[in-house]
């Protein structure tokens, strides 16, 4: 018996191989198919090895902080350069065995600088971020010191005059965890994931089901020469086997082939070094076995809604009967998932416990998946209810009855355009979130000072700035629960909107001490003046026009407010002034850069993904499409021979995929918002109809273009040779 099942498995094996020109096209676009998603599965399962990776050299980078022992002084800074987060570290030896960081030959000296290769294009190309480093470059930054191709670190050499301000440290590498993703970005990233491989499993299980007609037709002539049931069944298994190995061979070797161009690539702060891209053992092994099993499943359970006899292919029902219950039920039991973790912990503690967060993403991919499914039982309820007037709609509601190929290969569409209406609504509430308030008063540029900041040198050099029209330094002092900020009286007319401030004028803003109540200001007694309670639009305290209280005036300032030019271009040259006393001070903005890369760069991992899957659901629909064409060239024929015009017949192959595109986008439409609407809290809700215009346009156009691109098969299979048959 097993000897049987072997040779009727060879047998599959060799029919896939040996059937002629015919077998060996089905056979090279099932690879394909299968291949092309094999690749993006690799891919997929090398994410994870991809970021450890990248952390293990973020932890070699990492300064190991020692009082003890220490052979390095060091001092962190960050540089803001047109929305683009420059981080580095400025370095002094104390010893003469201090290490050197990864990828860098030696300890920078005073005035020496060594950058990553991004950055030293940047510096080479555009004048501006060469004025942000006016140090002598001395290296380039080696892989094994970047987190990334494409990162903009650097290493400098520390300043005398920044002594002060800098920590010791015994060297690189630390052995603590690496910092954790915040919540919001976690659960984003699982959403993410959902919705980037519904549509995958989708895409490989069509491309397993490519020339199953022609397949069905072979079977039925070995069935003429007295084969049983069950051989046909392991002959199918046999014959899918081929294509889906051939596939998986095909996979692995684009991925690797692929991989050097990893280097190049990076979309909006996401990339990777080729050889960080290895795919996890476990998830490579079952990516082996499972495409295999896939595919083998997929067409023995095709076989039983066929009834393969010695005249041929028929089905075993009249027409093929789509269950509701199970695709309504996936996307009621997404929503229902998304409802209740929302309400046992709601929105903010879901942000905040990962445990919270893994439901609710996988709430938001059984919603994806759900959608996925509804989507071949609407275009088969559409097709079965209309009964249009039009020979050309008609033709292809009637064809729409009995196909299971294009539906699929476009509910992988619909899945990708679903999920990312959600994530892009998702993102925005979370970029909103992140975000300071914006500032209503766009001249006015704040500078955020380090520590022990000498502010002479930096006021010298905001003054040499074109556009400056004034400086005010502004001391805060957090003195329990009363905060006291003392700055000049124009700082204070425009936070407060007064007219009668005059120096050592006082202004309380909420609640706050009596005056005449003794408080501790740096060590010394201050008394809290007489002040005029004011309401603005400000935290809570206590603002002095300072210049006439010595107690005040001591206290080095933490921030200097500049009144200049509105243009994002001042910004940029008060940096590059300020850089050369002190590169430490940061332009406050009303957006913290760096959440911002963190949420672009998970926007950019959505549209790689997202740009990735719709190329291949356009192959897919190609190969569907074509494959349906080439399968139904006979009856096509005939309909060209008895009269009907080419005209109409290529109306039809439009109709055919337009008619469940626009089935899709109604079901994305409502469904991807709603998830959206789900999980983001009450009030914060917004929708950009631009971007979701955009997205909806796409999807038309790509469908659209794969449509046109059947109408060379079309035209082939309407001739008349298409009427011969053996």
């Amino acid at each position: 018996m097993r000897t049987r099942w072997v040779a009727d498995l060879v047998l599959g094996v060799r029919l896939a191989v040996g059937g002629g020109r015919a077998s060996w096209a089905r056979l090279a676009l099932t690879a394909a198919g299968v291949g092309l998603g094999v690749t993006v599965l690799l891919l997929a399962a090398s994410i994870g090895p991809a970021r450890e990776a990248k952390s293990e050299r973020v932890r070699a980078a990492a300064l190991d902080r020692a009082e003890a022992g220490a052979a390095i002084e060091a001092r962190h800074v960050s540089v803001s350069w047109r929305g683009r987060l420059i981080t580095g570290v400025e370095l002094a030896a104390t010893a003469p065995d201090a290490p050197a960081p990864p990828g860098v030959g030696r300890i920078p000296g005073p005035g020496e600088l060594v950058v990553s290769p991004e950055l030293f294009e940047l510096m080479r190309t555009d004048d501006s971020m060469r004025a942000r480093f006016p140090e002598s470059v001395v290296g380039v930054i080696a892989d094994a010191g970047l987190p990334r191709p494409k990162s903009l670190i650097f290493y400098a050499g520390l300043a005398d005059a920044h002594r002060g301000t800098a920590h010791p440290a015994a060297g690189f590498g630390s052995d603590g965890t690496p910092a954790t993703l915040p919540p919001v970005y976690r659960l984003l990233m699982v959403a993410a994931i959902g919705a980037l491989l519904v549509p995958l499993g989708i895409f490989v299980l069509v491309a397993t089901r490519l020339g199953a007609t022609g397949r069905a037709r072979r079977l039925a002539a070995i069935r003429l020469v007295g084969a049983s049931r069950g051989q046909l069944r392991r002959l199918a298994a046999g014959e899918t086997l081929t294509g889906a190995v051939l596939g998986l061979f095909v996979g692995v070797a684009v991925f690797f082939a692929a991989r050097p161009l990893a280097r190049f690539i990076e979309v909006e702060g996401v990339g990777f070094f080729p050889t960080d891209l290895l795919p996890d053992p476990l998830l490579g092994g079952l990516i082996a076995l499972g495409v295999p099993v896939v595919a083998v499943v997929s067409a023995l359970l095709a076989l039983r809604t066929e009834d393969v006899g010695p005249l041929g292919p028929a089905r075993a029902v009249a027409l093929p009967r789509r269950r509701a219950w199970w695709r309504f039920g996936l996307l009621g039991a997404g929503a229902a998932l998304v409802v209740a973790t929302s309400a046992i912990g709601g929105y903010w503690q879901v942000m905040a416990d990962a445990r919270l967060a893994v439901p609710l993403g996988l709430g938001i991919a059984l919603v994806l998946a759900g959608t996925g499914a509804v989507l071949p039982w609407l275009v088969g309820q559409v097709a079965h209810r209309l009964e249009p007037d039009g020979v050309a709609p008609l033709l292809a509601l009637r064809t729409l009855r009995s196909d299971t190929g294009t539906p699929r290969v476009l509910a992988a569409v619909v899945v990708v355009l679903t999920g990312s209406l959600t994530l892009q609504v998702l993102l925005g509430v979370a970029a909103h979130f992140t975000a300071a308030p914006p500032s209503d008063t766009p001249d006015r540029w704040v500078l955020d000072l380090p520590p022990n900041t000498a502010v002479r040198p930096l006021e010298e050099a905001i003054a040499l700035v074109g556009g400056v029209r004034g400086v005010s330094e502004v001391r805060h002092h957090d003195l329990g629960a009363t905060r006291v900020t003392s700055t000049d009286c124009a700082e204070i007319a425009a936070r407060l909107g007064v007219s009668d401030c005059t120096t050592g004028a006082a202004y309380l803003v909420g609640a706050g001490p009596a005056p005449g109540t003794g408080l501790l200001v740096g060590g010394r007694e201050w008394v809290v003046p007489r002040y005029r309670t004011v309401e603005a639009d400000e935290p809570p305290g206590l603002l002095v026009a300072g210049g006439a209280d010595p107690v005040l005036t001591a206290v080095p300032p933490t921030e200097l407010v500049v009144r200049g030019d509105p243009d994002e271009s001042f910004g940029d040259r008060l940096l590059a002034a300020t850089g050369r006393a002190d590169r430490a001070v940061t332009l406050r903005r009303p957006v913290d850069v760096g959440q911002v890369e963190l949420f672009t760069s998970l926007r950019g991992g959505v549209i790689a993904g997202s740009v990735l899957l719709t190329l291949l659901a356009v192959i897919g629909l190609a190969a569907a499409a074509v494959d349906q064409v080439f399968e139904r060239r006979r009856p096509t024929a005939v309909l060209a021979a008895n009269g009907v015009p080419p005209r109409v017949l290529a109306m039809s192959a439009l109709w055919q995929s337009a008619i469940p595109t626009a089935l899709g986008i109604g079901l994305a439409l409502p469904i991807g918002l709603g998830t959206a609407w789900l999980v983001a809290p009450a009030g914060r809700f917004r929708v950009d109809w631009t971007e979701i215009a955009s997205t909806v346009a796409a999807a038309a156009v790509v469908v659209l273009v794969v449509s046109l691109c059947t109408l060379p098969a079309l035209r082939s299979a309407i001739r008349p040779a298409s009427l011969r048959t053996e």
